[in-house]
């Protein structure tokens, strides 16, 4: 078990996140303090305009289908009860709020990957830019020290899966086929690629 303590692969883990500790910088601590909220306004660079308050079909329904999402990793962490790494190892210096809830899995991972999924299928011509605002999300955790690299490789998988079965649903179709989401969808489409700004690296 990857998770187990004092096990070769949480060595390994630790040894990452001591190397990114000493390497990290204060513009990449900065930078992860842009993806800290679990809300749709986070990926609203990736597709050149802003989401949530202005896109309320596309919110309330990505709320609901992330719901049942949530609430399985939520029972991982009781089940596992993992420590943070910064808990576990006084060496560790978190640069991201401390957390009293377990480590395992990332709970940013996987509502980041699972919701980028999930945009992706609606708006599939900023799929790149979606992935890699999701993907970001998950990294960040590691990089301020507040989760275990194999933490986030697993929301990572579980934020994806869920995504899958989540479009394959009939309620996801449905869901497509909204008219208000499919307007918002419309406003979304026609910003131009040229007015996309930079991505964070």
């Amino acid at each position: 078990i990857r998770d187990r303590p004092g096990s070769r692969e949480e060595a390994g883990d630790l040894a990452i996140l001591l190397w990114l500790q000493r390497f990290r910088t204060p513009e990449m601590v900065a930078a992860t303090w842009l993806l800290l909220d679990r809300n749709l306004s986070t990926f609203s660079s990736a597709v050149g305009a802003e989401l949530g308050t202005a896109t309320p079909a596309l919110k309330s329904g990505l709320e609901s289908f992330m719901a049942p999402v949530n609430a399985a990793y939520r029972e991982i962490k009781q089940q596992r009860a993992r420590v943070r790494p910064y808990l576990a190892h006084p060496e560790l210096r978190p640069c991201l709020p401390p957390e009293d809830t377990g480590s395992f899995p990332s709970g940013h991972a996987v509502w980041f990957r699972a919701t980028a999924e999930l945009l992706a299928d609606l708006l599939p011509e900023r799929r790149e830019r979606l992935e890699r605002v999701g993907r970001q999300g998950g990294a960040n955790r590691v990089l301020c020290g507040v989760h275990y690299p194999s933490d986030v490789e697993a929301g990572q998988r579980l934020g994806a899966d869920s995504a899958l079965q989540i479009i394959a649903s009939p309620q996801w179709q449905v869901f497509r086929r909204d008219p208000a989401l499919q307007a918002e969808l419309k406003r979304l489409r026609a910003v131009p690629a040229k007015a996309l700004p930079p991505m964070l690296r």
